[in-house]
C-alpha cells in the first residue's frame, strides 16, 4: 500500500535555508495481521471482523535535527470515500512519542493496533497527523512542526472468499 499524499512542515520550510531541519513521511501501510504469519500483509482490503494494524514512519533531517526534542502527537483517521460507510472520525488512540534529539537523521515509527469490527464495511481512505510539543507533552502547546500522510483507498468487507491460485 503506497501513500496517497503526505507533507511534513518544518519551522525551517519556508526559510532559504529549507534543508537545515526538513521532514518527511516515508511509509503508512495497512497490514492485515492474519495473513502471512507472523509478520503479517500489507493489504487494502480488510475484512471488517478482523483486526489489522496502520504503520506510519516518518523521518527528520539536516543539521538542525540534534537539538530537536519534545514529543509527538499522531492521531490516525478514517473517512469514507464511497458515502456509504458509515465509520468516520479519530481511528484507535493518539499515540504520545517523546523525542530524543543528537543524531540526524532522526527516524520514527508508530503502530496504530485497531481491533477487529472498528470499521463498518464501505471504502475508506485513512488520514494521519503528526504535530510536535515542544514541552511537557501539552496538546495545547504545538509547535510549525506537523506532518500529514493520506493512505490509497482501503476497502473494508464483510468477508473474503480466499481464492486458491489459478
Amino acid at each position: 500500500m503506497a501513500l496517497a499524499s503526505s507533507s511534513f512542515q518544518t519551522p525551517w520550510t519556508d526559510t532559504v535555508v529549507p534543508d537545515t531541519l526538513a521532514g518527511q513521511v516515508t511509509a503508512m501501510t495497512v497490514i492485515d495481521p492474519t495473513e502471512n504469519l507472523p509478520t503479517g500483509e500489507v493489504t487494502n482490503l480488510i475484512e471488517v471482523g478482523e483486526p489489522f494494524v496502520v504503520r506510519l514512519d516518518w523521518k527528520l533531517t539536516g543539521l538542525g535535527t540534534p537539538v530537536v526534542g519534545g514529543f509527538w502527537r499522531v492521531q490516525l483517521y478514517i473517512d469514507d470515500i464511497d458515502g456509504v460507510g458509515p465509520t468516520h472520525g479519530p481511528l484507535g488512540t493518539e499515540a504520545v512519542i517523546p523525542i530524543t534529539g543528537g543524531v540526524s537523521p532522526l527516524t520514527f515509527s508508530q503502530r496504530f493496533s485497531i481491533a477487529a469490527n472498528a470499521v463498518q464495511a464501505g471504502l475508506y481512505q485513512l488520514s494521519a497527523s503528526i504535530n510536535h510539543s515542544p514541552v511537557n507533552n501539552n496538546a495545547n502547546l504545538l509547535t510549525e512542526m506537523v506532518g500529514f500522510a493520506q493512505s490509497t483507498p482501503v476497502k473494508f468487507t464483510l468477508t473474503v472468499v480466499e481464492s486458491v491460485g489459478a
